[in-house]
């Protein structure tokens, strides 16, 4: 692999780490890992700019077409109803009244439900303006830096995509790793659940990649990764809740358990990412790849 590649991976988890501890150390923020997140795009702009070899516009700024945009918001989903369904299925999920969305923006929770759509899009119907920007940029700086700049680089130095998912998906779990310390609710984990939560999100993360890669290099758009990891992010958080602060979701439970990124959320991620690793295998040298 070309050197800054490596170069690129031990910059990119070195500082984020750094400032995640930091921002946790000093009480800087309510969110260290959300703070993070703008900074593997701007580590991989100062990599493209530096280099001469890459180009902006070899990313992929074009808009991913409705068919792919349709698939970036109802693939997670379809994701976060098979954690609830299995959750349900196996008792272990109760309806969350206290739960904002039970009475915001209106007094319909289902309404309500269907507000998280153009939520993602339009101010005020669940953000603010700034809150809804930050969002958008967080989410297309971890877009950018694993799959737009990581993903590429390797691509075009292996020719293989499944190399290419694999190493970057690897970086991208690497990445969310101070998340584990941080979490009040992997803390009151015994050893043997704190361990299977984590090989379990490494294994979920690098299907993840084959979800988000696959989606990238067919649309040609770094913006059809990117609704599909904002997409999953606000799904799971309203309806399953979040790990990282324990905050509970519509749906309230064991969040070890039944939370997205918990033990049922991490083996749907697993059995649907192995589903796209053969069509991400055969897209190597691909006209539809972006440019590489």
């Amino acid at each position: 692999m070309h050197r800054n590649v490596f170069w690129f991976i031990g910059l990119v988890l070195l500082l984020s780490w750094a400032l995640v501890v930091c921002i946790r150390a000093f009480e800087l923020g309510p969110a260290p890992m959300t703070t993070a997140m703008a900074l593997p795009m701007l580590l991989a702009l100062l990599f493209i700019l530096r280099s001469g070899e890459d180009r902006l516009s070899d990313i992929g700024w074009k808009g991913p077409g409705w068919k792919y945009m349709s698939i970036s918001v109802f693939l997670p989903l379809v994701q976060v109803g098979l954690v609830l369904a299995i959750a349900a299925a196996m008792g272990l999920i109760s309806y969350n009244r206290e739960h904002l969305l039970a009475h915001k923006p209106t007094s319909n929770v289902w309404l309500n439900l269907v507000l998280c759509l153009p939520g993602m899009f339009i101010p005020f119907i669940l953000l603010s303006p700034f809150n809804l920007i930050v969002g958008w940029i967080n989410h297309l700086g971890e877009e950018f830096a694993w799959r737009g700049y990581l993903f590429r680089k390797i691509l075009r130095s292996q020719h293989s995509c499944l190399k290419a998912v694999f190493i970057s998906g690897f970086c991208w779990w690497a990445w969310h790793v101070p998340m584990f310390w941080m979490s009040p609710v992997v803390a009151q984990l015994r050893p043997g659940q704190v361990w299977l939560t984590v090989a379990l999100s490494l294994l979920a993360l690098l299907g993840t990649s084959s979800i988000y890669s696959w989606i990238y290099v067919r649309s040609g758009s770094i913006w059809a990764p990117t609704i599909m990891h904002l997409s999953w992010n606000l799904f799971r958080g309203i309806l399953t809740g979040r790990l990282s602060d324990g905050a509970p979701g519509l749906f309230k439970g064991n969040l070890w358990i039944i939370n997205g990124e918990g033990t049922i959320g991490n083996i749907v991620r697993v059995l649907l990412g192995g589903f796209f690793l053969f069509p991400i295998s055969r897209l190597d040298g691909k006209s539809s790849a972006p440019p590489a």
